[in-house]
């Protein structure tokens, strides 16, 4: 083709003489680059096909009939292995691709796979368009993955970050596309997917986010639905509207792209709100089996969760959980019964949820139109196994479909009164105080501790009646049985003051009772299983922190367990899939016990609880509400304005306790004390778990004292602590008037009893003044000349220590003794039994006759004496 002899002819410009230059092609250069080239595509042939190849054979090996596994029916078996439901751990509602409108099906297409129709399953336009972006971006900002790789990505849980995962997802994709048709993929990826709020699938979402079926889905709802995909918890509508709304309008603007939508139309429909009409989709839901999905979810992981097929081994004992549900819902619909009950009830708001459903169906409404909120009356009760831990009963609300929030274990209340025990358990902790221990019943400013206000008196609704101070001294047991709040105040000063004592000179001077007394209230809560944090003010005395249902549970159960209790509560036991294969178990042995405080501590606590159910504020129990007779104890807790209602209660074996309050705080009506609303409920309750768990009289620990005090005084009792009662018959009898309190050994309690000085000896002698004896009448004893004097007793050794006057000790004699040391004996005259008995040296006279007069005061019977 060419001269083997060209000659080369100089040419000259202004660059000078130029020589002329063959072909690119004939330069040597770029025969070197075509050979770099073929080396090169040979080597990436080369590497390509061992890359492939294994890949393309793992593609293989998937098996595509997972695709339309969506999730197998888990099966809740309760504690004695009795199926409580079939249970889907997913919320989803599977639906065929006919019922899906095709405005959904372009805004899917649009935002997520523009070319979805015309390729195998991957995207290479896309690709290169994604790769060229992330080039310029210098990080990953595009992702090139079809509705198809998606699809085979969340099934065969292909979650690798790295180019051997996106070579398989892509292979197994054409695969998919070789297998189904285009809209058999779509529906299986729109049943398959998340939409975020615990949704899987697109009904479940156009149920959870707009309450309506898929077909009946409007363009902008299908636009906010598409949008929500690439990250479906951050963007999902119910909690993030704003982000919802620029989602939803950015596939507006992508449909329009598309061809999909006018501009027009896309311009109008932007301009509409988010709205949204949340309601729970799956109606066999209830507290407990939400929590156990909530759980699996945990334990295993989404992906898995999602596959199904658990068998879920709960603690929850079936019978007495319907009894605690029946409970709550009857004791409340009464409390609604009320005259003048100002708020809504529960049947007016099935009447309005009814109507409103009515006028939906009638068209009056539009289907969005958002549900009537329930703000009725709600309650919550929980039952725990006092030795495992294992709760056998909850109840969330009056009803989950209404609201799933789970109040037994989520909702955060001030505890009211209901927290005063681990006030005094922590006092009884502390030295030198214990029930018999004396406080000041006297009103109080409240300004130390500013509940419900900042001046004025501190009110006493934790007593729940009307209250009387006695402007004395009462025993810290009665504080705690009657639910006394000023005299619970003094006492923390008084755990402070205590505490203090014990520090070293240096920080004593700088220490403050009360907050040194919360510190201690603070340790010992956290100890007994309330983790929830505690203000850091003195209101904290009577109960203003907020903490939940079943954190108070747990910490109720170390009184009946001696200081002690499970290291956390317990919903599901066991879990197993397949063949027994155990997934997770409790394990109760390794589990082992947390201490809250000291077994003495524990149980001085729990008898004034016992005392606070018998004949304090929780006396209605038995009286009124059909409590049974069986050991238990408990404590009434009611919070400033009548907010939040509580009832903490125990057996040996199980605790048990009731809330009642509105979701919006707010005062329920005046009056409104947990003596008559909580306890019915608990009361209701605690009887039917006799029966499965029987309980028993708790026992007093080892090495506790038992001291006698005087009821009327409180202090140690003395011989004359008697009072006169009168009887059925009008006659008055002499009773004890003590009781025996408990004591850790050392406590330092040495007042006797100044209420009873003796006038009743004086009035039994007055009585017999009457009596002849000897012909002449005698004189009361005493003249009442000291009736006001406060006697003086002894309380203890005179003289401690040394004692240089040996005063305690008798003085030796002097005696006879012989050489060995033994004593000699004296002799001693003995009268002669030969003559006989001698005569008495006196003579008595028999006694005079005695006369007793019909007006002399009647003297209790021994068979009447106490």
């Amino acid at each position: 083709m060419f001269p083997d002899h060209i000659e080369l002819e100089t040419k000259s410009n202004w660059r000078g003489n130029q020589r002329f230059k063959p072909p690119f092609y004939k330069r040597g250069w770029f025969g070197a680059l075509i050979a770099l080239f073929i080396v090169g595509g040979i080597a990436a042939f080369i590497v390509a096909s061992l890359t492939l190849a294994p890949l393309k054979a793992k593609a293989e090996t998937f098996d595509l009939n997972e695709l339309r596994k969506l999730e197998a029916a888990s099966v809740i078996f309760d504690r004695n292995g009795e199926e409580l439901a079939k249970l889907y751990m997913l919320n989803r509602t599977p639906v065929q691709f006919k019922e899906v409108p095709q405005h959904l099906v372009d805004a899917l297409v649009s935002q997520e796979d523009s070319r979805y129709f015309g390729h195998n399953g991957v995207d290479y336009q896309g690709i290169a368009r994604a790769i060229w972006l992330n080039f310029l971006a210098g990080r990953d900002t595009q992702g090139a993955s079809t509705i198809t790789q998606q699809l085979a990505r969340n099934t065969f849980k292909l979650t690798e970050k790295n180019y051997k995962r996106k070579l398989l997802e892509a292979m197994t994709a054409m695969r998919i596309e070789e297998n189904f048709s285009k809209s058999q993929i779509l529906e299986l990826y729109l049943n398959r997917i998340y939409f975020g709020g615990g949704f899987y699938g697109i009904q479940a979402a156009c149920k959870g986010y707009f309450g309506k079926d898929v077909k009946d889905i409007t363009i902008p709802e299908a636009a906010t639905l598409c949008g929500l995909i690439k990250s479906p918890n951050n963007i999902q509508p119910i909690r993030h509207p704003e982000r919802a709304l620029k989602e939803r309008n950015q596939v507006l603007d992508r449909m329009v792209t598309e061809g999909y939508l006018g501009s027009q139309k896309a311009a109008e429909l932007k301009r509409l709100p988010m709205i949204t009409a949340p309601q729970n989709p799956n109606a066999h839901l209830s507290y407990i089996f939400d929590e156990v999905r909530k759980f699996i979810v945990d334990q295993v992981g989404e992906d898995r969760a999602a596959v199904g097929g658990f068998q879920i081994f709960t603690s929850i004992n079936k019978s007495l959980q319907k009894n605690a549900e029946e409970a709550v819902h009857k004791r409340l619909l009464q409390v609604e019964e009320r005259a003048n009950y100002p708020h809504q009830t529960f049947t007016q708001y099935r009447a309005l949820t009814a109507d409103h459903a009515q006028k939906i169906k009638a068209g009056i409404i539009k289907p969005t139109e958002p549900k009537p909120t329930a703000e009725y009356l709600q309650g919550a009760a929980l039952v725990i196994d006092n030795e495992s831990g294992a709760i056998l009963a909850m109840v969330g609300g009056r009803d989950f479909l209404d609201g799933q929030f789970n109040r037994a274990l989520h909702s955060r209340r001030p505890a009211g009164t209901a927290f005063l025990p681990f006030v005094y358990a922590a006092a009884f902790s502390t030295p030198d105080i214990f029930p018999g221990t004396l406080v000041e019943d006297a009103p109080i400013d409240n300004r130390r501790v500013m509940v419900g206000a900042t001046t004025g008196i501190l009110g006493e609704w934790g007593i729940e009646d009307s209250k009387t101070y006695s402007m004395s001294t009462i025993s810290l047991r009665e504080s705690l049985v009657q639910s006394w709040n000023a005299a619970t105040v003094r006492l923390g000063d008084l755990i402070g003051n205590n505490l203090i004592k014990l520090l070293p000179e240096a920080q004593r001077q700088k220490a403050i009772p009360w907050t040194t007394a919360l510190a201690s209230i603070q340790q010992l809560s956290k100890n007994a299983g309330i983790n929830s944090p505690l203000k850091e003010y003195p209101s904290t005395f009577l109960g203003a922190s907020e903490v939940k249902l079943d954190e108070l549970c747990l910490a109720y159960s170390t009184f009946p367990n001696g200081g002690v209790r499970p290291p956390k509560l317990h919903l599901v036991e066991r879990i197993t899939e397949g063949e027994d294969k155990v997934i997770f178990q409790v394990d109760l042995e390794k589990q082992g016990r947390s201490t809250a405080m000291d077994p003495i501590a524990a149980y001085q606590t729990h008898s004034c609880l016992v005392d606070a159910l018998e004949r304090g504020t929780g006396k209605a129990a038995r009286a009124e509400f059909g409590l049974g007779d069986f050991p238990v104890a408990g404590k009434t807790g009611t919070y400033d304005g009548f907010k939040d209602l509580w009832f903490m209660g125990y057996t040996s074996a199980i605790t048990c306790g009731v809330w009642v309050g509105f979701d919006k705080q707010k005062p329920i009506y005046d009056g409104a004390f947990s003596s008559r609303i909580a306890l019915p409920i608990w009361s209701d309750i605690v009887n039917t778990t006799i029966d499965s768990y029987p309980p028993a009289d708790i026992p007093v620990p080892p090495g506790v004292e038992r001291v006698e005090l005087c009821k009327k005084s409180g202090m140690k009792a003395t011989d004359f602590c008697f009072d006169r009662v009168a009887r059925d018959d009008g006659r008055e009898q002499s009773v004890r008037s003590t009781y025996f309190e408990y004591a850790r050994p050392g406590t330092r309690f040495d007042l006797y009893c100044t209420a009873h000085t003796g006038e009743g000896v004086n009035m039994d002698i007055l009585a017999f003044s009457r009596i002849g004896l000897g012909g002449r009448r005698q004189e009361a004893g005493g003249s009442g000349l000291f009736k006001n004097v406060e006697p003086v007793r002894l309380q203890g050794l005179t003289i401690l220590g040394q004692d240089p006057y040996n005063s305690v000790q008798p003085l030796p004699r002097a005696v006879l003794v012989d050489e060995d040391g033994g004593e000699i004996k004296r002799a001693e005259p003995v009268e002669s039994l030969e003559d006989g008995p001698q005569e008495l040296p006196i003579r008595l006279s028999p006694p005079p006759r005695i006369f007793i007069e019909d007006d002399k005061p009647n003297f209790p019977t021994e068979s009447g004496a106490q």
